[in-house]
């Protein structure tokens, strides 16, 4: 059976916070998929679609900001 849980993609790089949000956004119920690679976010998204993608916007590679808009011009993921 499939879950119902609306699962959010978070792209942070600092180990710490990443740690925060994932267990904070699963004790509320919520499926994480996790990276700190702004390159690595935009295929994930494609891959998942997830329902809400928390972005840090300074990421090592392609900014957070690049990894968004690179996300937004797919056609499936312009309403994420």
């Amino acid at each position: 059976m499939a879950s119902s849980a609306k699962t959010i993609l978070i792209v942070e790089d600092n180990a710490l916070n990443m740690r925060l949000f994932n267990d904070v956004l699963q004790a509320s119920g919520y499926q994480t998929l996790q990276t700190g690679d702004g390159n690595e976010a935009v295929a994930l998204a494609v891959e998942h679609r997830p329902d809400l993608i928390l972005m840090d916007m300074r990421l090592p590679g392609i900014s957070g900001l690049e990894a968004t808009q690179l996300i937004k011009a797919h056609e499936n993921l312009r309403d994420v």
